[in-house]
């Protein structure tokens, strides 16, 4: 009966070899850099999908970067009206007084207190800029917003126009008599009603950016969970299957140094019987 080399069965065991030592490579990979898909060899389709996916992340993150600096713009606005808002309210009380002030002389001092006031509204106006353009005098109308990461996702501001013309206030008349003095009260009502409307619109765009900033950041974070579930490695798991590739490792090659001895036996063995 022919005797069957047990060198027979080495190639399988090189081969039981070199995948467990191809095993604990990739795991120590994984370890190490803390991802699961280190080249496009890992996961062809995963990598794809990893690289849309972070592209969209990073987008978000601009978008939101976008957002702030709308904000920013916007509460600089809201910040000016408000202040207006204030001067238009003291202007009121200067009408009010000088409608019930018999003496012409008070009544003057008060329209120069008013003219103080309509200089300060102007200097606001002046002094209201972003990024070196002013966003009050009506040299800006319109400001688009990127809000979102597509083409169509964006924000369109309509700035106001601020000035004592447009408030309707230059042509007030606290001195000539308490008359006249009694009808700019109206006047500053209509300018107090316009200046209102336009804080309550910088309001409303204060809160769709807010709208905005919420659902980017929902949306990027479940994007950054998609992005981890493909890229990122299960440390537990990996060190796991780093140690079951190393006793693969060494199991291995005990069984090929027992192969190797026994060949050299049956070599002896045979050489005894020749």
């Amino acid at each position: 009966m022919p005797i069957k080399s047990i060198s027979s069965t080495e190639p399988s065991i090189i081969a039981a070899f070199n995948k467990a030592t191809s095993d604990a490579s990739k795991a120590t990979q994984r370890i190490s850099t803390g991802l699961k898909v280190n080249s496009a060899a890992d996961d062809p389709a995963g990598i794809a999908k990893a690289a849309v996916l972070s592209a969209q992340i990073s987008s978000f993150v601009k978008a939101q970067s976008n957002i702030v600096e709308g904000v920013a713009l916007l509460q600089n606005v809201d910040t000016s009206l408000g202040s207006i808002g204030s001067i238009l309210s003291n202007m009121r009380t200067l009408a009010v007084s000088a409608a019930g002030e018999a003496n012409s002389t008070t009544r003057a001092a008060y329209q120069s207190s008013f003219n103080n006031y309509v200089a300060d509204i102007s200097s606001i106006v002046s002094r209201t800029q972003w990024k070196g353009n002013s966003v009050l005098d009506g040299s800006t109308s319109q400001v688009s917003v990127q809000t979102g990461i597509y083409a169509n996702q964006t924000k369109t501001i309509d700035l106001p126009t601020v000035s004592a013309a447009s408030l309707g206030i230059t042509s007030v008349d606290l001195s000539t008599s308490t008359a006249t003095a009694s009808a700019a009260i109206a006047s500053l009502d209509s300018a107090i009603s316009t200046n209102s409307g336009q804080r309550t619109r910088i309001g409303s765009y204060l809160n769709s950016m807010s709208i905005n900033t919420s659902w980017n950041e929902s949306t990027k974070t479940n994007l950054t969970k998609a992005y981890t579930s493909i890229m990122s490695a299960d440390q537990a798991a990996e060190t796991a299957n780093l140690a079951a590739a190393q006793i693969k490792q060494t199991g291995s090659s005990a069984m090929l140094a027992q192969a190797n001895q026994m060949n050299k036996d049956l070599v002896k063995y045979l050489l005894r019987l020749s």
